[in-house]
Formats: C-alpha cells, sequence, structure tokens
C-alpha cells in the first residue's frame, strides 16, 4: 500500500482512537482482545503488502485492550467494593473543593483503598486540598440522572462512589501534594485580592474567567450566559481556551507582533494561567489545546497540523482513555480546533463584507468556524441551540483579553495597595460590566435561544454535511 509517512502515522493514530472508542462503548473484555489480535494475525502473512494493515489492526486491538487495562478491577481493595454499604475510612480531598451556592462536593482519596469518593456536605465547615478527613458513610454507586450519564461523567475522573450528607471529622490539614497545595493557597488569596478590589457580580465573573471559579456568579447570569451562547467564557475547557487565544492571536497581528513573538507571549501566558487556575488534568487539556490551536495556525500546512491534532488526542486519550467518549470538553475542545484551522478560511471568504480593522474579520470567522463545527455535539448534549451567540460572541469576545489583562494587573496593584487595585479594576470593572450588559440585553429576545434534541445519528449526519461543505469549497480552489 503507497502511503506517505504522515498518512501512516495519521491513521495509526486513528486506528489506536478507533480502538479505545470500540472498547469503552461495547466494554470488550481481555479474551475478546486476544481473539480478535488473532483474527488479524493471518493479514500480516497473507501478503507482504497487508503488513500496514496489520500494524493498523494491531494498534486498533492494542486500543481495546487499553481502554479494558485503564478500568480499574473492582475488589476488596477497591472503595467501589463497599457500595451500598455503611462504611468508616481516612481519605484525603485529592482536588480542589468544588463550592457551590448551597453546598460543597469533595473529591477524597481513601488512605487504605484505591479509588475515589465523591462527598456531598453542606457548605460549613470549609475544607481544603489535603486534608485528612475521617469520613463516616453509605457509599453509593453513581447513577445516571435521567439523559445525564452522571455515572460516566464521574468515572473519568476515577469517581465510582458517591456519598450524600456524610459525617466528617478533620484529623490533619496539609496531608496533599505540597506544590498543589501551594498553588491552591495563592489562588485563594488572589481571589480574595479579586472580592477586594472590584465589587459584585463582576468579581466573580472575573474569578470565572482568571480562576476557572464560577460558584459566586449569581444562578440568573448563568442562565443567561447559556441563553446567550457564551458559557465557554467562564467554562475553563479546551472550548474557551482555543477561542480566547486565537482572539488574542488576532488583536496581537492587529498590534503588529510577529506571529512568531506571539506565540512564545501566548505559551507563557497559557502556562501561568494552568498554574494559576489550580493545574488540574482537565485545565491542563485546555492549556494544550489552546497551544495546538495555536502552533497549528501557526506552520500552516494541513498534514502537519493534522499530526499534531491527533497526536494531542492519543497522548491524552492514553493516559485518560474515558475522556474520548465521556468528556464533552474535551470533544468540544477538539472540534473547535478544527474548526478553527479548517473552516475559519472557508468563514473569511464569506465574510468580505465585514471590515478588517481591528481584526472583526478574523474574530467573527473565528468565532463561527467554532461555533459551526461544535453546535451539532452541543445539540446533542445540551439540547439548546442560541439563536443570538454568534452575535453576542461578536461582540463580547474582543472584551474578554484585555478584562483578563486589566484583572491580572488589578490583582498585581491589590497586592501592593488595595486602594491602587481598585482604581486599576475600574478598567476590568467597565469591560466586565460591557459584557454582562450585552448578555442581558440579548438574553431578553424572546427568540434569544430554542430547545432542540437531536439523535447520535442526526449529529453525524450534520457533520457528514460539514465535512461535505469543506470538501466542496476545497474543490472550488
Amino acid at each position: 500500500m503507497n502511503c506517505k509517512k504522515s498518512q501512516k502515522f495519521f491513521y495509526g493514530c486513528l486506528f489506536f482512537l478507533l480502538g479505545i472508542a470500540l472498547g469503552e462503548i461495547l466494554k470488550i473484555n481481555l479474551i475478546v482482545f486476544f481473539g480478535l489480535f488473532f483474527a488479524f494475525l493471518p493479514i500480516a502473512v497473507w501478503k507482504k503488502s497487508a503488513s500496514l494493515i496489520f500494524i493498523w489492526c494491531a494498534i486498533f486491538v492494542f486500543g481495546i485492550f487499553w481502554n479494558g487495562f485503564s478500568s480499574p478491577l473492582i475488589d476488596s481493595g477497591h472503595i467501589s467494593f463497599y457500595n451500598d454499604k455503611e462504611k468508616v475510612f481516612s481519605a484525603v480531598i485529592s482536588a480542589e473543593p468544588d463550592v457551590r451556592t448551597d453546598h460543597q462536593k469533595l473529591t477524597v482519596k481513601p488512605i487504605d483503598s484505591n479509588g475515589k469518593v465523591l462527598l456531598k456536605t453542606s457548605l460549613y465547615p470549609e475544607f481544603e486540598y489535603g486534608d485528612l478527613l475521617e469520613v463516616k458513610c453509605f457509599l453509593n454507586q453513581p447513577k445516571q440522572i435521567e439523559n445525564f450519564k452522571y455515572d460516566k461523567y464521574l468515572a473519568r475522573s476515577g469517581i465510582y462512589s458517591v456519598c450524600y450528607s456524610p459525617e466528617i471529622k478533620l484529623l490533619e490539614k496539609e496531608k496533599g501534594n505540597f506544590f498543589v497545595y501551594q498553588i491552591l493557597k495563592l489562588k485563594k488569596v488572589v481571589q480574595r485580592k479579586i472580592n477586594a478590589t472590584i465589587s459584585e457580580p463582576q468579581a466573580s465573573f472575573l474569578s470565572g474567567i482568571l480562576l476557572g471559579t464560577r460558584g459566586g456568579i449569581p444562578a440568573d447570569l448563568q442562565e443567561k450566559f447559556n441563553i446567550t451562547g457564551i458559557t465557554h467564557v467562564v467554562a475553563i475547557s479546551g472550548f474557551n481556551i482555543t477561542i480566547i487565544v486565537m482572539v488574542i492571536m488576532n488583536l496581537l497581528k492587529q498590534m503588529y507582533v510577529s506571529r512568531k513573538k506571539a506565540i512564545w507571549f501566548i505559551l507563557i501566558g497559557l502556562i501561568f494561567f494552568v498554574i494559576l487556575t489550580g493545574g488540574s488534568a482537565s485545565v491542563v487539556r485546555a492549556g494544550v489545546m489552546g497551544f495546538v490551536a495555536v502552533w497549528a495556525k501557526h506552520i500552516g500546512r494541513k498534514g502537519n497540523i493534522r499530526n499534531i491534532l491527533i497526536l494531542s488526542a492519543v497522548i491524552m486519550v492514553f493516559i485518560n482513555p474515558k475522556i474520548l467518549i465521556w468528556d464533552s470538553g474535551f470533544q468540544l475542545s477538539f472540534l473547535a480546533t478544527i474548526g478553527l484551522v479548517y473552516f475559519s478560511p472557508i468563514m473569511k471568504k464569506y465574510l468580505r463584507f465585514v471590515p478588517e480593522k481591528f481584526g472583526l474579520r478574523e474574530n467573527l470567522a473565528t468565532t463561527l468556524a467554532a461555533i459551526i463545527f461544535t453546535l451539532p455535539l452541543i445539540l446533542f448534549i445540551f439540547k439548546r441551540l442560541s439563536l443570538v451567540a454568534p452575535i453576542v460572541n461578536l461582540l463580547i469576545l474582543p472584551a474578554i483579553p484585555f478584562s483578563m489583562f486589566f484583572g491580572f494587573i488589578q490583582i498585581i496593584a491589590g497586592f501592593i495597595s488595595i486602594p491602587l487595585g481598585q482604581i486599576i479594576g475600574w478598567f476590568s470593572w467597565l469591560l466586565l460590566s460591557y459584557v454582562i450588559k450585552a448578555v442581558e440585553i440579548f438574553s431578553a429576545f424572546p427568540f434569544a435561544s430554542v430547545n432542540i434534541e437531536i439523535s447520535a445519528a442526526m449529529m453525524l449526519i450534520l457533520y457528514f454535511a460539514i465535512i461535505m461543505f469543506m470538501r466542496r469549497e476545497r474543490l472550488k480552489n
């Protein structure tokens, strides 16, 4: 089979991802895995030219194996073995507490067992990462909530047990990773500086953009974000990071900053951002996808871009196979990146009527490409279509990087002097107020969003139509 090296690499990665997906969906066990492996073996000896096909098949079967191998063995040494029973155990809080308006969720790692448990408890007393707890609770197996596969959602983080209203006793503090503890401690200090230098709801909005903390944003404002289709602005994922870094890239281009210098500027900014937000696995993935998008646009060669994208996917999926099927943030980030790289040039051709000044055409093309390429998946998962999303995104996205910039300066000034931080904070407050006002105006329209439910088959049909449209546009050139 005549095939370029780059194509061999691409299809090898693709077969690995397909194997992971099939193994997760069908739950193929190791006996079936070995059966498939030996079933493909004759291909290798049938014809020498078929050896490449055998390698791809072997990679595909390895993907199935790796998905099964990465799933935990639920025995007496795993905390989930005790689901549907009352259990007393010692555990360390292994992730930053998820604090909501009326409760908090704690992800804990038992000392004497494998696995993790998600605890849902009252707001007080407050706990933090690294706290060693004694927990007494009735363990439950996570279950699907209506159409939301909550059990699969938690499984992607290694959680197979949940506990509601546990009895918790604090034993010791600072028993987690020292560096993670210090980063999260810094994050809390930064959040306090934001609250001291800017008023609400702008303070919570800025915390969401810079730190990924959304608990303080009022529920009605959150709903308006959903209606106008800009939830990605305050949800740290590869989707929003990708869009934001591309907008920053376009703005730097308008300021005559060379692309090479801009890439280094964005890389340093992303590293700082990942550290500041706590460095969780999802944030690291978001940072990686943001940089991949910028780098892919920089190199410009389609073959290399394709391989960079799929290699990024393979690395992330190899580390955690569950994210391929059950992590919508991971899926949306890759679709958004593909849209930005392959679809935004097409959109630019149809937006010649939009002026190029201040990067308006580039930003609108970038935003629309990301929206169109993620829309079928969004409709399938969230079942809501925001009709005002394109215009709202165009209006508010240019303000987000400047809000982040002034917010960062505001925080630094707050460490020096709170009044100085409040003076600088006026600029970030003004920009954030503009965003909130735009959201409030457009969310009030009766046609702002509509509920649309589509099947998996319809989602695939829509993606097929988008790909065919892209192919037709490419053939025109």
